[in-house]
């Protein structure tokens, strides 16, 4: 009869630790499908912070584009108001600007001459196929 004592306790005793390890398989494995779900999310993280920064790249450059002309059509305000005769003191005050700002949105007459020199004038027929104010010159055999 000991035997059928000893066999109980054991019966008994696997079956607690079946039921244990049966525990600590489903937590295992809903410890695992978490670490997944958290692994798929971090990567959807990666990809949209990747994305965000590709738009926010392109919208500054979209930007700077913007500004440069938009600084490119008010220096050209700016020198058509001083081509008038404008002294640089009223151009600032009809501007609300300092002088300094007209001054330094002004171009260099000598820096003027030189790119003026540099590049050839438009031809008066106006651009050709290329888009390119220059005219062809063809040689002749």
């Amino acid at each position: 009869m000991a035997e059928v004592r000893k066999s109980a306790k054991q019966t008994a005793a696997r079956q607690r630790a079946r039921e244990k390890a049966a525990e600590f398989r489903e937590k295992h494995d809903t410890l695992e499908q978490l670490a997944t779900d958290y692994f798929e999310v971090a990567d959807s993280i990666d990809d949209v912070e990747a994305k965000v920064a590709k738009e926010i790249a392109a919208a500054r450059d979209r930007a700077d584009k913007l500004i440069t002309q938009g600084r490119a059509k008010s220096d050209a305000v700016i020198a058509k108001m001083l081509d008038l005769g404008t002294p640089r003191d009223e151009v600032a005050g009809r501007l609300g600007i300092s002088t300094r700002d007209v001054k330094r949105n002004t171009p260099n007459p000598k820096a003027a001459a030189t790119a003026s020199q540099e590049t050839p004038a438009p031809s008066p027929e106006g651009p050709d196929e290329t888009g390119d104010a220059r005219t062809d010159v063809t040689m002749s055999a």
